[in-house]
């Protein structure tokens, strides 16, 4: 190649590679949720669970959090659930009484 045409090719490929990352889009943010809601409410065990609203840190953690209530009027059971985004595991422990808003409909 021609040292003009080289240098135009190198100063694209720098310009190309310094574009910003770009945001997921709001269907993958959705995916993501239900695949959350799906294996927090499956770990969980309770047969009528409301799962509350997902609830983010920064990505060095890899986690996410979310409270499974049970609906069945009286109950004070709930399972607070970690959901490691890395693995796609989910993991409960008793949380009995505590309280979050459910997710939207």
């Amino acid at each position: 190649m021609r040292p003009a045409i080289t240098a135009a090719v190198l100063a694209l490929s720098a310009i190309t590679s310094m574009q910003p990352a770009r945001a997921s889009s709001d269907e993958a943010w959705r995916a993501f949720d239900a695949k959350v809601t799906k294996a927090c409410l499956a770990a969980s065990g309770i047969r009528n669970a409301r799962p509350s609203v997902i609830v983010g840190f920064d990505d060095r953690v890899g986690m996410v959090a979310m409270l499974v209530s049970d609906r069945t009027r009286g109950s004070a059971m709930g399972k607070l659930c970690l959901y490691n985004k890395k693995t796609g595991k989910a993991f409960v422990d008793d949380a009995e009484m505590w309280s979050a808003p459910p997710q939207p409909k």
